[in-house]
């Protein structure tokens, strides 16, 4: 009962005073000692295979001498992904720690610096949350690009508490700017890490699409996990197109293999509609049909060796472009309702897009794949070019690691 009251009312009445010391007072002191340091301890926290987007930040690390990175796997409160972040793991070669649910990290690495790959408090156990770990310092890569205007998505306790919260360009962070307590001042740009794979040449050996008797065009469908009515997001257009879209791969078998490439999420939520032995089944016919597959892990390498994509998942209206590939976005209702949180830079990204409406569309996206025809390709290119790459002309992760020696102010 005492630490009930002591949590709900001490603490919160507390936690502005002690934000205002951590960020003015112990994060200057903390920057000055790692600075100084031999060996920088960097923890990266993680829950969630698909969303672990600070990958090539931590192999650029683990071969930079001033860094001793270490992955944590913990489980989330959203998904239990332990067990597919351990065989990722495991086949890369990478060596990884097993959370301890009664121990916190002080006591297993004690690190200088944490990356989370979430902002919100309920995706992590709280013994694992920022809170309980005010001895280190907060850095942030964000999961996806950043496509939205909405205080939700920027004004949170630890981006505003981080010492460093990474962005992909100028044009991002002005509405931060607005948005956040602390006017984003502990943003900068340096492009996002997950953009670094993009620019690292396709390995043949590390080609994920199944073999086929003879070459055939690679597209990924990839529905978003937003299908139950009470959902706010409501963009997905799955349960319309999911028996549409195995038509579509049995037609186009002898010319078109597809990858199914559904967001994490939407299992769940399929089972709570569908039943787990319906849902079961449909994911099971995406693996085994000769011209398909299910992919539900990495797809970065899935990505740069397809010929294209359809989807209607918010975090890949960005992110795709970097393949250079024709892409289609199925929209739910309204055009309008899509665009009207995004903004400039992702509005852009979205409007690249071939945009479908119905059946109809969509296959004639497929035909125009199979025939060649890219009408975008240009305009894609130069959204590329102009919005895309890393600044400073380095990858995005050699920029945070400049920016946390302060090698360089990039502001």
């Amino acid at each position: 009962m005492y630490s009930y009251f002591f949590r709900k009312h001490i603490l919160c009445k507390l936690y502005p005073l002690i934000w205002r010391i951590y960020c003015f007072l112990y994060t200057p002191y903390k920057v000055w000692c790692i600075r100084r340091k031999k060996k920088i301890k960097v923890l990266f926290v993680l829950q969630s295979l698909g969303t672990w987007k600070s990958e090539a930040l931590y192999v650029t690390m683990l071969n930079h001498e001033r860094f001793m990175p270490v992955l944590l796997v913990i489980r989330s409160e959203e998904e239990d992904d332990r067990e597919n972040i351990k065989k990722y793991l495991d086949k890369k070669g990478y060596a990884y720690i097993i959370a301890d649910e009664a121990v916190g990290f002080r006591k297993m690495f004690c690190p200088d610096i944490i990356f989370y790959q979430k902002t919100y408090e309920n995706n992590v156990l709280s013994q694992f949350y920022y809170k309980r770990n005010l001895y280190a310092l907060f850095c942030y890569v964000n999961y996806a690009f950043h496509s939205v205007d909405e205080k939700w998505a920027y004004d949170t306790q630890l981006l505003n508490i981080a010492w460093q919260v990474y962005f992909e360009n100028e044009q991002v962070m002005q509405m931060p700017r607005l948005l956040m307590r602390n006017k984003c001042k502990n943003g900068i740009v340096t492009g996002l890490p997950m953009t670094d794979e993009y620019l690292v040449p396709s390995d043949e050996s590390c080609n994920p699409w199944k073999r086929q008797e003879h070459s055939k065009k690679k597209i990924i469908w990839a529905p978003h996990h937003s299908i139950a009515p009470e959902n706010w997001l409501l963009y997905s257009t799955f349960l319309e197109y999911a028996d549409f879209m195995f038509l579509m791969a049995e037609k186009y078998s002898d010319k078109v293999q597809f990858a199914f490439k559904p967001h994490p999420l939407l299992r769940g939520r399929l089972n709570e509609i569908w039943g787990e032995q319906r849902t079961s089944e449909y994911y099971q016919r995406w693996a085994t049909m000769s011209n398909t597959q299910l992919e539900e892990g990495k797809y970065v390498d899935l990505f740069k060796m397809s010929d294209a994509m359809i989807h209607d998942c918010g975090s890949f209206t960005v992110e795709y472009h970097y393949t250079h590939n024709p892409v289609m976005y199925i929209v739910r209702g309204e055009e309008q309702n899509h665009v009207a949180d995004l903004n400039a830079f992702a509005k852009q990204a979205f409007y690249l897009h071939d945009l479908a409406k119905c059946e109809n569309d969509v296959e004639r996206f497929i035909q125009n794949v199979i025939d060649g025809v890219d009408p975008k390709k240009e305009e894609r290119m130069n959204f590329y070019r102009e919005s895309l790459l890393p600044p400073f002309k380095k990858t995005a992760s050699e920029n945070i690691i400049q920016a946390i020696l302060g090698d360089v102010k990039m502001k």
